[in-house]
């Protein structure tokens, strides 16, 4: 009785918060910061940055996914949705370091800090990325029976 119980949490909490979660980080946050960003570019002024809110609820839930037992069990069921959280969230942590180095740089209304902080940018997120890839390419997430 107490399997079925924890499998029927697991079941909603997979598809009540980790799937629209996921989605949310693959789909929406993504345009949500290149809208942020495009703004401050196109305005010259800094806007209200949203992605450590963003890093910090998707982390939570995150969290309390691979924290629980019960909902631990998607990783297991599926074992692609584990690389694709992680790298998720870290493509979610670069994107939302772009965007505090942004703000802070349109914060001074000066046409050069504007083109320096841009191409920090740029370098940032490019850089980050590589990091990102070599990281996973010296120690993928593969995920084994038993091991989550």
């Amino acid at each position: 009785m107490k399997n079925a119980i924890s499998n029927i949490f697991a079941f909603l909490w997979f598809f009540g918060v980790l799937l629209w979660v996921i989605l949310f980080m693959l789909i929406a946050i993504p345009m949500i910061f290149f809208i942020n960003i495009m703004g401050m570019i196109n305005t010259g002024f800094a806007t209200s940055t949203i992605g450590l809110a963003f890093v910090f609820l998707s982390g939570f839930i995150l969290a309390i996914t691979g924290w629980v037992p019960a909902f631990r069990k998607c990783y297991i069921k599926l074992p692609w949705l584990y690389p694709l959280s992680s790298m998720l969230m870290i493509h979610l942590i670069i994107l939302s370091i772009a965007e505090e180095i942004l703000a802070k740089g349109y914060a001074v209304i000066s046409a050069p800090r504007h083109t320096v902080t841009l191409i920090i940018m740029i370098v940032q997120i490019i850089a980050c990325r590589i990091a990102m890839c070599f990281y996973f390419y010296k120690k993928p997430l593969i995920v084994k029976k038993g091991e989550i």
